[in-house]
């Protein structure tokens, strides 16, 4: 469902800005000072809950699993405690998960969305939610399925087809489909455009020309299932071997394109582990092709699937894992508001392979935890399938590094012994520094953590992998939040929740690299058991409290991301022209209006963003939630017009430019169909200067302030 954006029917900036004081003092906010959004009670804000239930933990569950555990690095000691609150809830539990429903997200997008300008069906969109949302996402189970342009010269031989029809262009796991990208931007006008777009990656043009899958490097590692990699190996919704280990551009290690998506310095990456990014056009979602990052990066080398942003120094940081049958070299990468390299730290790991997914950012460090690995050297030097090439020992320790962004570049390396639960595969959701009361610094980091079991080990299933709950749990770790403590030579664990499978954790971005208070997450429906990402959770890690939303058991929310409450003001312009010498305002044109947008700069002030599947219709919307009321279920709720698949990780920006009119997006879309549709010859040129050995991010990079 697309309709049509009518300028007409849309304030001007003056009404929105009209609109916007309205909003506030509806909701007695304070006024702003010196660029300041003080913290404020909106208890009275008008919600529209849809429909679902909620749950208020008045304190911390009971850890019946958790344990505190501390573990003198040097001495390999390990000391344990146990630790036991109470939960109250204040509504009835939720339905278990309708899993017929769940699996309609692993259904293959054969149409795009190239534009739609929707309002919400449920609520309002608060005025004060500026900028554009940007979420990453396996969409192509079945290869191939999105034909080429009429001009291509290469046509397949077969048209797409429903999932499941053909076992042979099915991938084997959701994680090695292709990627694609959902765009939200959101321009104070009481509508979202929305957008959806595959990442046109070397490997899905090859497919889409064919019609079949020509990728099979996966999929020996995918068929052992939960058998590999102590439970973890294929696990969902995404596995611990995420790629074939063949280095370079080759057809067994297929970049996908589809993890995260990263929008800095108003340029939109689309990342996976093991590749290099692709640059999309932020508007249309177009892709431009591989980006090197200004010539940073070479052609063949991986790059991470994440990204962590350090807003103390206004950088974005990158790694670098490159592996190889000795060990990997780990590189950390940061870069400016401009996309400049501004530090680059590179150590070769002396603890062997290092099988790396995340990290987490300090003001000091770059933090990495590696899982320790057995390499068969015979299948490492035959085939490199990661199935038969590695192998995470259970029991085994694992590695803390401590990579110093400072000046001395160096890397500490603290042994983690091994406390009966896993530490591979660790998400994190945040990593800060704090000084204790006896001057020693200590360093602290969230994270997901699974235990790496499974109710049953035994091979992947079949699309759609996961239709009955026995499924899941037998295709999915146990997962929950935990706290690490590293400080004076000793690593202590902390299980912060294990009251719910939890999935995708976050904070406000302008507190990463900083003590931050809540988490949000998506939660499963069936407590502790493992149960697929359905609603959303906030802890809250100081004063010991979770709330809880659940939408109906056919519904399943996506990774939330924290907006920022943005206030829009006028600034009055002079109204003598410059280009006007006589000094004579009378026969001067007006200079068009100009506004500054103030951001919030408290940690849960602003909104928290998801995407809803109906499984039961197969369709998808946006809903917005008052972030200091999760409870109270969302304020919105904007139907996309088809159903996206299961996403993984994406962000939000607040940045002026990124809150463009309908208007502008679609006509950006539609020059985007219409170059698509003449062929590759626009890309090819756009993407890769090969005569002068430049691509076109290179000029971007290096002359983007002059052009």
């Amino acid at each position: 469902m697309q309709s049509k954006y009518d300028k007409s029917a849309h304030p001007s900036g003056a009404a929105r800005l009209i609109l916007s004081t309205l909003w506030l003092l509806s909701n007695n906010k304070d006024c702003i000072v010196a660029g300041f959004i003080p913290n404020t009670n909106r208890n009275n804000r008008q919600t529209h809950v849809a429909a679902g239930y909620s749950i208020v933990s008045s304190s911390r569950p009971s850890y019946s699993s958790c344990s505190k555990v501390g573990v003198a690095a040097s001495e390999g000691e390990i000391d344990t405690a146990s630790k036991s609150t109470t939960t109250t809830t204040n509504s009835k539990n939720p339905s278990p998960p309708d899993m017929i429903a769940y699996a309609k997200g692993y259904t293959t997008v054969f149409t795009e969305l190239p534009f739609a300008n929707n309002p919400p069906t449920t609520g309002t969109l608060p005025p004060d939610l500026l900028g554009s949302y940007y979420r990453s996402g396996p969409a192509m189970f079945s290869a191939g399925s999105l034909p080429p342009p009429k001009t291509s010269i290469v046509k397949p031989k077969t048209p797409p087809i429903p999932d499941g029809q053909d076992p042979d262009r099915m991938v084997k796991h959701p994680f090695d489909a292709d990627g694609a990208v959902l765009g939200i931007t959101f321009s104070g006008d009481g509508t979202l455009t929305a957008r959806f777009r595959y990442v046109r990656t070397t490997a899905f043009t090859n497919e889409r020309k064919k019609g079949m899958r020509l990728y099979n490097g996966m999929g020996s590692t995918r068929v052992d299932g939960s058998t590999l990699g102590n439970g973890q190996g294929n696990d969902f919704p995404t596995p611990l071997y995420r790629h074939h280990l063949r280095p370079g551009l080759n057809k067994r290690r297929k970049n996908t394109s589809n993890t995260r998506a990263i929008y800095w310095s108003k340029k939109l990456l689309s990342l996976w582990e093991g590749g290099l990014p692709y640059k999309l056009d932020s508007l249309a979602l177009s892709t431009e092709g591989r980006s090197q990052l200004g010539g940073i990066l070479q052609e063949a080398q991986p790059f991470s699937g994440t990204a962590k942003y350090d807003p103390a120094n206004a950088r974005m940081v990158f790694y670098a894992n490159q592996q190889d049958s000795s060990g990997s070299v780990l590189t950390l990468y940061e870069f400016n508001d401009k996309f400049r390299l501004v530090n680059k730290i590179e150590h070769r790991l002396k603890t062997g392979f290092a099988l790396l997914s995340d990290f987490g950012v300090t003001e000091s460090f770059a933090l990495f935890v590696q899982p320790e690995v057995a390499v068969n050297g015979m299948s490492m030097m035959v085939n490199k399938d990661p199935g038969t090439s590695l192998k995470v020992e259970a029991g085994s320790i694992a590695y803390l590094h401590l990579m110093s962004r400072d000046l001395d570049k160096t890397l500490t390396t603290i042994p983690i012994p091994h406390d009966g639960i896993s530490d591979a595969d660790l998400q994190f959701c945040n990593a800060y520094e704090e000084d204790d009361d006896t001057g020693s610094k200590t360093i602290v980091f969230d994270v997901i953590r699974s235990d790496g079991t499974n109710t049953a080990k035994g091979g992947m299933k079949e699309w759609p992998w996961v239709s009955s709950l026995k499924d899941f749990q037998e295709s999915s770790s146990q997962k929950s939040l935990w706290r690490y403590r590293y400080r004076s030579g000793k690593v202590e664990k902390e299980c912060i929740d294990s009251t719910f499978q939890t999935s995708f954790g976050v904070i406000n971005p302008e507190f990463s690299g900083k003590k931050h208070q809540f988490i949000y997450a998506t939660v499963g429906a069936m407590g502790s058991e493992v149960a697929p990402p359905q609603g959303i959770a906030k802890f809250d890690v100081e004063g010991k409290t979770t709330e809880v939303w659940f939408p109906k058991e056919y519904e399943f929310c996506g990774e939330p991301v924290y907006a920022p409450r943005a206030v829009r003001t006028e600034v009055e312009n002079d109204t003598d022209n410059e280009k006007d010498n006589d000094n004579d305002k009378d026969d001067d044109e007006p200079s068009p209006p100009s506004y500054t947008t103030v951001l919030d700069t408290t940690e849960d002030g602003g909104y928290i963003i998801s995407v809803l599947l109906n499984g039961k219709t197969q369709e998808s919307h946006i809903i917005v939630f008052d972030a200091q009321s999760i409870t109270s279920g969302p304020i919105a709720q904007i139907p996309l017009g088809m159903g996206i698949p299961h996403g993984l990780h994406g962000c939000f920006t607040a940045a002026e430019e990124a809150t463009w009119p309908a208007d502008e997006i679609e006509r950006r879309t539609r020059l985007a169909d219409k170059m698509e549709s003449r062929g590759n010859r626009w890309n090819e040129v756009k993407s890769d200067f090969s005569g002068l050995g430049l691509r076109l991010d290179d000029f971007e990079e290096y002359f983007g302030d002059i052009l």
